[in-house]
């Protein structure tokens, strides 16, 4: 599938590419079919010099893939701390992802700015996960300990109604429940369900390829055990 030239440049990391496309009057917010512009493919790549360059030259810093997926979401989830201060610094919208990403892959630096940068630690994503809940399935003990730390509700539930006690319990993170136990976590067992189907995580391609909506793929009803932080 073809994308735009500003995109594969950003892609492969060419940033005198996009300064020649620039130059030639292409639009620097440009989108492939899933949503996807240079700046959040270049974040995704790590290319801090193009997201930088791509910013100053007036690139959208919200804009996100029709997953929601953003340039703000891919420095999080990297734990690219340069990339994530520069965004932070230019004004970028804190939203719910972010967090949720960089708690999932366990990047507590990444977290820690993210709080102080106004980051809900208590907000919900579509299947009603929060960070703490990722952390805990994750064995990211330092970050559930921070997410504690800063207030985080170990009472909250997702749509199946799980709470972070029980998908620590369930993924046998041992260590996290005696945390969120103390914490004020309550231990619950409840029978297993049929997993939803769900996509492929982490695909390296799903924002230069068009994806299908996770309406299309995930029962609302029931949260997957995996999930595809923009959805």
């Amino acid at each position: 599938m073809e994308h735009p030239a500003i995109i594969e440049a950003a892609r492969s990391g060419n940033l005198d590419e996009i300064k020649k496309l620039l130059k030639g009057k292409s639009d620097i917010n440009e989108t492939n079919k899933s949503g996807a512009s240079a700046l959040i493919v270049a974040a995704e790549k790590d290319h801090t010099d193009i997201v930088k360059f791509l910013v100053d030259k007036g690139a959208d810093l919200n804009i996100e893939t029709k997953m929601g997926g953003t340039a703000l979401n891919r420095a999080a989830e990297n734990g690219n701390m340069e990339l994530l201060r520069f965004l932070i610094e230019k004004g970028v919208k804190i939203g719910d992802l972010a967090l949720i990403a960089a708690a999932r892959v366990g990047n507590l630096d990444s977290v820690k700015l993210l709080v102080e940068a106004g980051a809900d630690v208590d907000a919900q994503q579509r299947w009603g996960h929060t960070a703490l809940m990722l952390a805990a399935k994750g064995g990211n003990t330092e970050v559930v300990k921070y997410l504690i730390e800063q207030g985080a509700n170990v009472k909250l539930r997702d749509k199946n109604g799980d709470t972070a006690m029980m998908i620590a319990m369930d993924n046998e993170q041992e260590d996290i429940a005696l945390i969120l136990r103390r914490a004020g976590a309550k231990a619950e067992v409840k029978p297993k369900k049929e997993a939803a189907p769900v996509p492929d995580d982490n695909d390296d391609e799903e924002d230069l390829e068009d994806t299908p909506d996770v309406d299309d793929l995930v029962d609302e009803d029931e949260a997957p055990d995996d999930v595809d932080l923009d959805g």
